[in-house]
């Protein structure tokens, strides 16, 4: 039996600030079963990954790029997962329980098959627990699942997971989100190696891998024996790259696509009274923040790091670069996680150019300073950034200028703190500990730009600990506050998550996470 404090995160407070944002246009899980009613089956969804060229690899626990993970859902299940109402239910566990605040046990469902025919067992979630977390494997996701002492088969249809301290974020990092829980097939995996199962791994999720041509698309058809007796409706998927957002716009109005991973921020309000199309829209699981490499001057002056934060306008970005389609950031954690959210927004993060210049001359920095941000593409990124170091510098008599590089490349030199600053992002996250704790714990595994401060470190850890939901808000806001100040990352925006779509697919519940391939079970055409 699932009891509440199984999941540290309350899913309520959640929904309760994303409804205090704006309209949250979800399907209620009551509504399900009367719209399923009314679905078809049959035929293939064409469904495109907006803003993206590549997707490096479909194996969980070698994933790292949001692409990869947003095409890999669409065949791999998990332990839980997230409904239409951002609760989290069973996925392959019809169960779970922790009888202590180290323990997890979960009971899966018996007879779910693989894509190859082989029944899920124990084995193959620990097979999979231990594969992310093993140092040899290298996954990037690894950081997640340290706190994971020890994963034992208990039985053909039991797993037990052990963790060194209390640690409240593993539930959500059960989830199929962008984490490499997602389960495999252990006897496939072993017989394929990495570089056979890269190509064509093999899960348990509603659709299995038919074709991928690289940087083009990738085929799957329907999982006949998927575990939800009913689903999938649709006979195939077709995930296909368009690297342009703008260039989704024709693709759907010219029926190419039926369904796209977000919509084009400047065409959101005439898609929205478009015929034919339906725009779905919640504020977004994300950050846009510039970051810097602190370690090195200019940015490891405080001062000017806190001046930087008081000398652009975020509402000025939102409206010119997004279309109004998000809302400012003054912190760690966006305002779609709401029980975490500080809703008071500190004066360091408000545009104020006359403090912005006192607070600079406290510090080293001169006017003159020549500074490089990165950025990519020759879209929204690349406005932003534009805009940014344009305000930035009429404010502070500084010369930072936009560096625009290719996606991939821009990615790894943020990994590699090859940078003085570079305007990126985070998306997609529902765990707390993944804006505060990755980013900010002095061994966070994004906290590429060398931040550490002991005492942030101390209330994070903290933070992992504790599972009273209310308890774990004050130590995240308590945490948050320091962070501000020291100013490591110029927290900019939080942009809202978007789904566009034909209005002949059925059955898509849109989701703030933005999982995408996770969410086509449901779906049908017509």
């Amino acid at each position: 039996m699932v009891k509440c404090m199984d999941y540290p995160v309350a899913r309520r407070g959640f929904m309760k600030g994303v409804a205090a944002a704006s309209a949250l246009p979800l399907v209620s899980g009551a509504m399900l079963p009367r719209l399923a009613m009314a679905q078809k089956r049959g035929g293939v969804l064409r469904a495109s990954l907006l803003g993206f060229g590549v997707v490096n690899t479909l194996d969980p626990q070698k994933a790292a790029l949001n692409s990869d993970f947003w095409a890999l859902t669409t065949m791999f299940s998990t332990l839980v997962k997230f409904d239409a109402n951002m609760k989290i239910v069973g996925d392959l566990a019809e169960s779970w329980s922790n009888p202590n605040p180290t323990t997890y046990q979960f009971t899966l469902k018996k007879g779910s098959k693989f894509h190859d025919g082989n029944e899920v067992t124990a084995e193959d979630v620990k097979y999979t627990l231990d594969r992310v977390r093993s140092e040899v494997n290298a996954a990037p996701t690894r950081g997640k699942f340290l706190e994971i002492d020890q994963v034992d088969a208990v039985g053909k249809y039991q797993v037990r997971i052990t963790t060194k301290n209390p640690f409240a974020p593993l539930l959500t990092f059960l989830t199929n989100m962008p984490t490499g829980s997602q389960i495999i097939s252990s006897k496939a995996h072993m017989k394929m190696g990495d570089a056979g199962f890269n190509r064509a791994p093999v899960g348990a999720g509603a659709f299995k891998i038919v074709d991928w041509k690289q940087g083009e698309k990738i085929v799957f058809a329907a999982h006949k024996d998927y575990h939800e007796k009913g689903l999938p409706y649709l006979d195939g998927v077709e995930i296909i790259l368009i690297p342009e957002e703008t260039s989704g716009i024709t693709a759907i109005l010219g029926n190419q696509i039926d369904i796209a991973s977000t919509a084009p921020f400047a065409d959101v309000p005439k898609l929205e009274k478009t015929p034919g199309i339906v725009v779905k829209k919640s504020p977004g699981l994300n950050m846009r923040m510039s970051a810097m490499n602190i370690t090195k001057a200019p940015f490891n002056d405080v001062h000017f790091r806190r001046a930087l934060s008081m000398a652009f306008n975020r509402e000025s970005i939102i409206e010119a670069v997004i279309f109004g389609e998000g809302r400012p950031l003054w912190g760690t954690i966006p305002a779609a996680i709401g029980w975490a959210h500080d809703t008071n927004r500190p004066d360091i993060c408000k545009f104020n150019p006359e403090r912005a210049r006192a607070e600079m001359a406290k510090g080293a920095i001169k006017p003159g300073l020549e500074v490089k941000v990165q950025t990519w593409g020759s879209g929204w990124w690349k406005r932003w950034t534009e805009i940014y170091c344009s305000q930035v510098n009429e404010t502070l008599g500084v010369k930072f200028s936009p560096e625009v590089l290719e996606a991939n490349q821009a990615f790894q030199n943020f990994r590699q703190n090859n940078i003085q600053a570079q305007n990126t992002g985070w998306i997609g996250r529902a765990e707390v500990d993944e804006y505060l704790g990755e980013l900010f714990h002095t061994k966070g595994v994004r906290n590429f730009g060398g931040y550490s401060n002991t005492a942030v470190d101390k209330i994070i850890e903290d933070s992992r600990k504790e599972f009273n939901l209310a308890k774990r808000a004050e130590l995240v806001k308590k945490a948050n506050a320091i962070i501000v100040e020291e100013m490591p990352l110029i927290f900019t925006m939080s942009n809202n998550a978007h789904n566009m779509f034909a209005d002949k697919v059925k059955g898509f519940n849109h989701l703030p996470s933005q999982s995408f391939g996770s969410q086509f079970p449901s779906v049908s055409l017509g």
